[in-house]
Parts: structure tokens; C-alpha cells; sequence
């Protein structure tokens, strides 16, 4: 039977070893963190898409993202439903505003969104039922999981005891009238749902005409990518066709890998692997030159540099998964404290789970070959 002789390295020095695993553990626990909020924001990116009823979408052609769309003229919309194969053109009016706490004055941003009552935007049954409601154009429809500061009366969400508050956004007095769900996102910490005119009203757009998006809905057995060549071979050079997937895509991407918090969020992964290397080099490092005297015993019995460097790496693997565990415990209670607090979506997955496991495990691999090089420097002949 062979001796464990790495298990038995790390449990007799106890406190190095506890120091390690706290070391690991602290990585984890901010990688985990770092490709939460990542995976947020790649989930929050796509929000409004998600509940938005289209096949194919209309943007400008100087459209930089979601909070910030630039408008086109809504007689492209009318020319896109003169399309054969399309079924439907409406518009959706999007922007950041400023929401008034009806109760403080405090202000806080917002997101607007504008349709004309009675159109078939959204695919939530909630929101189409609701948007009856926006019969004039100071009434609104809130968030109910826009964050409490906006001012709901009970304090932590919108209700029903909301309806009949007024307050002011863009400087315009409104009336919330009702609610509904739809979640909030980076650019913006709670949304609101209004008529066109209500729209206009509280956001002048350049033009009474101009609109921010166009939805197109297709007749049925109408393939997509044939309807999106015809639009772009029937509207002019001012104006983007996408289907929803690409659309979703480019919104995803753009906000992960283009826009400053998603570049943050991928470097603290960065980051977060460079500290836990750091720790469990120091760590390792330390290990080998304590215990030279034993390698070099090891050395002259005729074990070899390959076996040596095994007993290192195994220890590197050992603290990987020693401190894997706890930080896996811990990053779950912080995903579900952050959901509730930020009211933001970050959960765990089982992708996330392995793909940090194997981060761990490379990150200390790599600590356990830079201590390698002073388990090749031991020599039989300083035991003499």
C-alpha cells in the first residue's frame, strides 16, 4: 500500500494547510460572484426581448442598445407591412427617464416604455391585458419589480395600494393605474409602461413621427430569413432587419463583451484567479522548502523528480477541492442574498459549478508547477 504521502503533508502542517483552503476558498467564492453578475447581465440584456411578440425586428441603423436605440421613421413600419408574408408592423417606444418617489422626491432612472393601446406588443398575457388601462396619457402602468426606492407604499414592491399615486417623471405629473412584472436590468433599476402619447408626453423624440423599434409578426408558415431579405431588399440603407435571434444575440453580446460592466465583470474572474494562484503558490512554496530535507531523503532512496513532483501536484489538486466545497456553499447563499437585495437574476448553475471546478483546479495545478521548480532543486547531498 502506498503511503498518501501528499494527505500527509497537508495534515501535518494544519494551519498552512487551513490557510490555503481559505485561500482557494476565497477565489471560488469571487469567481462565482464575477460570472454571476456576468451571467446577469447577459440575462437581463435580452429582458425586454424576451417578452416583446415578434419575428422579426426593425432598429435604426445607428442603434447602439436597448437603453439607447436611436429612432427611425415610422413610415418604414408602414413600408415593412406592405412586405408580402407579414402580418403585422408595430412600434415600441423605449428610454431612460427620470421616476419621482412620490413620497421623498428622491429621483431615480428609469426605463419608458411606449405602445399604442390595443396593439399586441407583448407576449406577457398580463402586460397585453393591462395595457388597456392606458387610456389617457398621464396614466402608467409600474414595475412591480422596479426597486423599492421609486416609492411603492408598502415599501418593498408595487400593489394594488399603488394605483391612483401620482408623481412626476420627465418633470410631467402621472397616475399609476396598474402594475405588472417584468424585471429589472443594469441600465436601469425599474421600468414603467405608457401610451405612445403618454410616450411623447414625458420624452419628446425628434420627430412626432419617429418610433424606436418596429415588431414585425410574420404570416404563419412564413420562414424568417426569406421575410428578413425581403425587408432588407424593400426599405432603405437607414434601417436594420433582424430575426429575434439574432437580435437577442446581439444584445447579449454587446452587453457582455462590449460594454464597460460586462468587461469589469469578466476581468474580476481574471483577477480573482490571479489572487487564489498567488495564495496557493505562497502556500505550496512554503510547503517544499520546510519539508527540503525530506525530499532530498527522497531523492537519495532513488524516488525520482516525476514522483516528488506528483506528491506536489496531488497537494495542489487536494487544496483545490478542499477549498471548491466551501466556496460552493457560500456562493450560494450570496447568489440568493444578491437576487433579494440587487432584485436581480443570478443563480446557480450546473455549468457554472463545473466550469469553476475546473478553474480551481487549473488555478492551483499551475501554483503546484511553479513550486515545482524548488522540489527539482533539492539535492541528497545537503543531508551531509
Amino acid at each position: 500500500m502506498k503511503t498518501p504521502l501528499a494527505w500527509l503533508n497537508l495534515v501535518h502542517s494544519k494551519l498552512r494547510t487551513a490557510a490555503a483552503v481559505a485561500g482557494v476558498t476565497f477565489a471560488v467564492v469571487l469567481i462565482f460572484m464575477q460570472l454571476g453578475f456576468l451571467g446577469s447581465v447577459e440575462q437581463t440584456a435580452s429582458l425586454i426581448y424576451d417578452t416583446l411578440d415578434f419575428d422579426l425586428l426593425i432598429r435604426s441603423s445607428r442603434y447602439l442598445n436597448m437603453a439607447d436605440t436611436q429612432t427611425l421613421p415610422q413610415s418604414r413600419l408602414h413600408q415593412a407591412a406592405s412586405v408580402p408574408g407579414v402580418k403585422t408592423v408595430n412600434a415600441l417606444h423605449l428610454g431612460l427617464n427620470q421616476w419621482r418617489n412620490p413620497h421623498n422626491g428622491t429621483k431615480r432612472r428609469i426605463l419608458a416604455l411606449g405602445i399604442a393601446p390595443g396593439e399586441n406588443v407583448f407576449s406577457v398575457e398580463e402586460i397585453r391585458r393591462k395595457s388597456a388601462l392606458l387610456a389617457a396619457p398621464e396614466f402608467v402602468l409600474i414595475d412591480r419589480q422596479s426597486r423599492h426606492e421609486f416609492g411603492p407604499c408598502r415599501g418593498k414592491k408595487f400593489s394594488d395600494a399603488d394605483v391612483g399615486t401620482e408623481t412626476e417623471v420627465g418633470n410631467r405629473r402621472v397616475r399609476i393605474v396598474g402594475h405588472f412584472s417584468l424585471g429589472a436590468g443594469f441600465a436601469a433599476d425599474g421600468a414603467m409602461l405608457l401610451s405612445d402619447r403618454g410616450f411623447r408626453r414625458i420624452q419628446p423624440l425628434p420627430s412626432e413621427t419617429d418610433v424606436s423599434l418596429g415588431l414585425v409578426k410574420l404570416q404563419p408558415g412564413v420562414g424568417t430569413r426569406a421575410a428578413a431579405a425581403a425587408l432588407r431588399d424593400a426599405l432603405p440603407g437607414d434601417v436594420e432587419i433582424l430575426t429575434r435571434p439574432e437580435a437577442i444575440a446581439f444584445e447579449r453580446d454587446i452587453w457582455v463583451n462590449d460594454m464597460s460592466i460586462g468587461i469589469i465583470f469578466q476581468l474580476g474572474v481574471i483577477v480573482a484567479l490571479v489572487v487564489g494562484t498567488a495564495i496557493v503558490y505562497q502556500v505550496l512554496s512554503s510547503d517544499v522548502t520546510n519539508h527540503m530535507a525530506e525530499y532530498a531523503t527522497l531523492k537519495a532512496m532513488g524516488y525520482g523528480g516525476g514522483y516528488l513532483g506528483g506528491v506536489v501536484l496531488r497537494q495542489a489538486v487536494a487544496l483545490a477541492l478542499l477549498g471548491f466545497l466551501p466556496g460552493l456553499a457560500l456562493s450560494e447563499v450570496l447568489y440568493r442574498i444578491t437576487s433579494r437585495v440587487a432584485n436581480i437574476p443570478i443563480e446557480m448553475n450546473l455549468w457554472r459549478i463545473v466550469f469553476v471546478l475546473v478553474l480551481s483546479v487549473a488555478m492551483c495545478m499551475i501554483s503546484g508547477l511553479g513550486a515545482l521548480r524548488k522540489v527539482g532543486s533539492s539535492d541528497p547531498a545537503d543531508l551531509f
